[in-house]
């Protein structure tokens, strides 16, 4: 269970880090045709037929960020039940956490658009908060939580 925990954590973040991938190429794409005397409107984002555009950054930006991430998260909190290490359900909870709030910064951009300073830097608290929900577990395995006694060994190795 910790391997599973673990790599849903670091699915999330990675998730995030192609969500700003996304986003990037859907800017960079739209500020080159701007420049280039083209015109972006809302039609032009919604045929998805300007060919190197950009616009698939889009569309992969909110099928990462509005599916794909929430059910990992969702998964990870689930599992996070089920694996015996201090702190992996308080950190899978907090990135849960974070991703709910990133979603609904996220779909209501279009009607406050300031709530994007959030958003981005809320993105940044997920990639933290699912980081340190895999290091944790990593790090707090069964044989890293073992005590230990006075000479270094631990308690194990003294039972044996």
């Amino acid at each position: 269970m910790q391997k599973l925990y673990i790599g849903l954590a670091w699915t999330v973040a990675g998730a995030v880090v192609v969500q700003a991938a996304a986003i990037a190429f859907a800017f960079g794409g739209m500020l080159h045709l701007v420049s280039e005397g083209g015109v972006v409107d809302k039609a032009l984002l919604e045929s998805f037929h300007a060919a190197g555009v950009g616009e698939a950054g889009f569309m992969i930006h909110g099928l990462v960020g509005g599916i794909v991430i929430p059910l990992v998260a969702l998964v990870l909190l689930v599992v996070s039940f089920l694996v015996r290490v201090r702190g992996a359900r308080l950190w899978a909870a907090i990135t849960f956490g974070l991703v709910a709030l990133q979603v609904t910064l996220g779909f209501s951009i279009t009607d406050v658009p300031h709530l994007g300073l959030i958003h981005g830097a809320n993105a940044l608290a997920v990639v933290a908060a699912a980081s340190i929900a895999a290091l944790r577990v990593r790090r707090g395995g069964p044989a890293a939580a073992a005590p230990t006694t006075g000479e270094g060994a631990t308690s194990d190795a003294v039972a044996a």
